[in-house]
């Protein structure tokens, strides 16, 4: 959704997120939803050419687990201002950036897509690694079960022969 700057009223904007979308990429990979994304914003311009976005965004995504592989749901609920500025009237002489500048945010030719302020909000909160719970046991790395459901019966005592001399030095340093 694209507003142009020009013609925001005085008053500002109220609208409703209702993005129907049921997938979206994430740094190439493609995310489903369980649930679409919801929320609002406002829209209000500060000075003539300075705007604020205030809102909140709620989604539900499927993701997958990075310890045992499987998916699972997770939510998103993010309350968000931030404040743009047109690209036009910056000054890009080279500077160390003050803490606000920061935070500031640009718009080119007028227009904001207020799709880009929720759908970044999304981005910054899906986590590196997502985890099914906190607990995950993962999976089995001789045979592949998840070991959420129940043990395997693999023997995983057995040691790696590359890590045979390691375990050699600690036997040495124990007895002194």
């Amino acid at each position: 959704m694209i507003i142009r700057v020009s013609e925001i009223p005085e008053e500002g904007l109220y609208l409703d997120i209702k993005d129907e979308r049921r997938e979206f990429e994430y740094s190439g990979i493609n995310l489903k939803l369980s649930k679409p994304f919801s929320g609002f914003m406002t829209v209000k311009r500060a000075s003539a050419k300075r705007v604020i976005i205030e809102g909140s965004v709620k989604v539900s995504l499927i993701l997958i687990c990075s310890r045992c592989l499987s998916e699972f749901e997770f939510e998103i609920c993010e309350t968000f201002k931030d404040e743009f500025f047109p690209v036009e009237d910056f000054n890009y002489t080279e500077k160390e950036l003050s803490k606000s500048e920061l935070d500031m945010l640009f718009y080119c030719k007028d227009e904001i897509d207020l799709s880009s302020v929720y759908l970044e909000k999304v981005y910054l909160s899906i986590p590196m690694k997502p985890l099914c719970k906190d607990d995950c046991k993962g999976i089995c790395p001789l045979c592949g079960k998840n070991l959420n459901e129940g043990l395997c019966g693999c023997d995983r005592k057995s040691l790696d022969p590359r890590w045979a001399a390691l375990l050699d030095i600690k036997e040495k340093l124990i007895k002194g």
